[in-house]
């Protein structure tokens, strides 16, 4: 019984942990000015790459590698082996940074860009990779082809 309990919460923090990612995202995308130095809970590193002008697209990729990773933990954790578990997690975030990127529409003094709908995709892809290469690599090891 304390398994399954402890099985559950762990299952209850990962989407949490999710939910308050996504609740970051809308927080940085749909603010009025898009810098974030204003939030010191933030590292200063962190501030400085993201507050350079070269970075303001870039710096989308940055969130949703996190929670790419998150994700693909999670699906590594709650053992989800179909393929069709990971498309849908990336389909999720890519459907998140949309959202962010149109609620921006109403937002004076920002604008939507498609641009950084893609910067959103790669960082989810770029959090899910090294996971779903592991999840593939497991498969592989466990399957007959590597067997005597």
């Amino acid at each position: 019984m304390s398994k399954y309990s402890s099985s559950k919460k762990l299952k209850f923090i990962g989407m949490l942990l999710f939910a308050f990612g996504i609740f970051l995202v809308f927080l940085f995308s749909w603010k009025s000015n898009p810098n974030i130095g204003e939030y010191t809970f933030l590292p200063e590193w962190l501030i400085d790459w993201a507050d350079q002008y070269r970075n303001n697209k870039k710096r989308t990729a940055v969130p949703f590698v996190f929670l790419g990773f998150l994700s693909g933990i999670y699906l590594l954790y709650i053992q989800k082996k179909s393929l069709r578990f990971w498309f849908l997690t990336l389909l999720i975030l890519t459907i998140t940074v949309i959202i962010a990127e149109l609620g921006q529409y109403f937002i004076p003094s920002r604008e939507p860009d498609l641009k950084d709908v893609l910067w959103g995709v790669i960082g989810t892809a770029l959090g899910l990779l090294p996971l779903f290469v592991f999840h593939i690599l497991m498969i592989i090891k466990k399957s007959s082809f590597w067997k005597k």
